[in-house]
């Protein structure tokens, strides 16, 4: 991919990610997650997973509960917009409508499973415990919405994991979690 490709995509990302909890340093987190894993999964096409990284949240703050339809969508024109390959925007947008976790689409390619993977990550361990935090007082919602969230979501995360690497980097982050849980009580 061409450098005025990867800027056209981080520039759509910077403009459209302005939830703070689904912002442009969420994107940058899963695009490292997503690289890292992917040295592991040799057949990982990193073009689909830098687009998909970077595009998966772009439809948020319009739409939480179909963000990831509409972010489909929205990253189709603008992968079509720019000099992305046309024979791999159906792969990023795939990707993106399968990422999220409540509507427990299982990744088939091998680019789905590690934005899935990627994506789960992120909301594991430090990270994950702040993006909770700030996302319930973002809403001011009682703080006991927060804590319910980790049974809920956040503890369940390390069970669905795809891929080796997935799998180790979330049973430390879920261990994580457990100790900071066991400091609360």
């Amino acid at each position: 991919m061409d450098a005025k490709t990867k800027n056209a995509i981080l520039l759509a990302a910077k403009t459209l990610l302005t939830d703070p909890t689904h912002d442009f340093s969420h994107a940058q987190r899963v695009e490292r997650l997503c690289i890292k894993i992917a040295k592991t999964e040799k057949s990982a096409d990193t073009s689909i997973l830098f687009a998909a990284s970077y595009l998966h949240d772009i439809g948020y703050s319009r739409d939480y509960e179909m963000h990831h339809s509409l972010g489909a969508k929205m990253a189709e024109k603008i992968l079509k917009g720019c000099s992305f390959p046309k024979e791999k925007i159906p792969a990023v947008c795939s990707c993106i409508s399968k990422h999220r976790f409540s509507t427990a689409h299982k990744g088939e390619t091998i680019e789905e499973k590690i934005l899935q993977d990627a994506d789960k990550l992120d909301s594991m361990g430090a990270i994950g415990i702040a993006r909770c935090y700030y996302w319930t007082g973002q809403r001011k919602l009682p703080l006991q919405i927060a804590h319910a969230h980790f049974p809920e979501k956040l503890l369940k995360l390390s069970s669905l994991m795809n891929t080796k690497e997935g799998k180790k980097i979330a049973k430390e982050r879920h261990a994580y979690m457990q100790k900071f849980l066991a400091i609360l009580d």
